[in-house]
């Protein structure tokens, strides 16, 4: 299975619309995660439209949006257990810590918030922040995450060329 993962899109707001890299490899995966801070649902239906999406809500996202969404998900793919929360909950040095004692059963956890690729194993969990592909804050890169679950997990950081 292969899962394409992103965050932190801040639409309508960093950005008018989802580069079109990034929707060309979205097209080529089984599931799109997004940790959160979509900030409008129009964008949200249009990553409905390419693919199933299992997503939760940001900090960032608007009053309805967040009505709609969980904070957090957990489900099974392929598996795997796999977990979504945005990250806003967890303050400071101690993230991986809270993640980990909040998803103590699951395999794969997925968070975003720090706009900041992570991509790190501990206690044999896969610990997965994909960047954000439209908003790089003080990141090198905009960026998104590609998951593949078969005999191992295979999960690598994707960097996306700025568009001109």
């Amino acid at each position: 299975m292969k899962i394409g993962v992103i965050s932190d899109t801040h639409l309508a707001v960093a950005a008018n619309d989802f580069p079109t890299a990034l929707i060309e490899q979205l097209k080529k995966v089984d599931l799109i995660i997004h940790a959160g801070d979509h900030c409008e649902e129009k964008y949200l239906n249009k990553l409905k439209l390419i693919n199933e999406v299992k997503t939760v809500a940001g900090n960032s996202d608007s009053y309805y949006l967040r009505q709609k969404l969980k904070e957090k998900l957990t489900f099974k793919a392929a598996g795997q257990k796999i977990s979504i929360i945005h990250g806003h909950q967890f303050r400071g040095s101690n993230i991986l810590q809270g993640l980990n004692y909040t998803f103590n059963d699951s395999d794969i956890i997925i968070f975003g918030h720090t706009h900041c690729p992570f991509n790190k194993r501990f206690s044999d969990k896969l610990f997965f922040n994909p960047g954000s592909p439209t908003d790089k804050r003080l990141e090198k890169n905009y960026s998104f995450g590609i998951i593949e679950i078969g005999e191992t997990i295979k999960a690598e950081i994707k960097i996306l060329k700025e568009e001109s």
